[in-house]
């Protein structure tokens, strides 16, 4: 008699993907917190990151941001979908149902300064240039 939680090993490597890209979302929507952060200094609170409930292992449904300042929240939101698209994530916002995870920076220095290292290399090399850096950058 077969268990009914045996599953043919092409469903388990599907489940195992999944939740490598679980996973991967965790350390790329901590990372782009961090970024926007950075970017933003005092201005992000925190950042809502939504997913279909059937969505493929690399989507998310909407990014939001927590700001202390509203009118620049839309900006905000440009930056991160950037940021998680530069990390291989795409957004497809159909209307279905989502459940939401919310991230904040982490406490520990060394691992902001990374994060925020790890998402400026990925947009540059989109050719995407932060916020923050063109206007610094637009003197030279």
């Amino acid at each position: 008699m077969t268990s009914p939680i045996d599953r043919p090993p092409e469903v388990l490597a599907a489940m195992q993907r999944t939740r490598k890209a679980a996973q991967q979302l965790e350390v790329d929507a901590r990372a782009v917190v961090c970024w926007l952060d950075a970017e933003f200094p005092g201005l992000v609170v925190s950042m809502e990151v939504q997913r279909h409930y059937s969505c493929e292992d690399h989507e998310v449904a909407h990014v939001e941001p927590r700001v202390t300042e509203r009118p620049r929240r839309h900006e905000v939101r440009d930056a991160a979908e950037k940021a998680l698209t530069a990390l291989g994530w795409s957004l497809h916002p159909e209307g279905r149902d989502v459940r939401s995870a919310f991230y904040h920076p982490p406490r520990s220095a060394h691992a902001r300064l990374a994060a925020v290292d790890r998402v400026q290399r990925a947009l540059s090399v989109e050719g995407i240039v932060a916020p923050h850096w063109s206007l610094t950058n637009s003197e030279d």
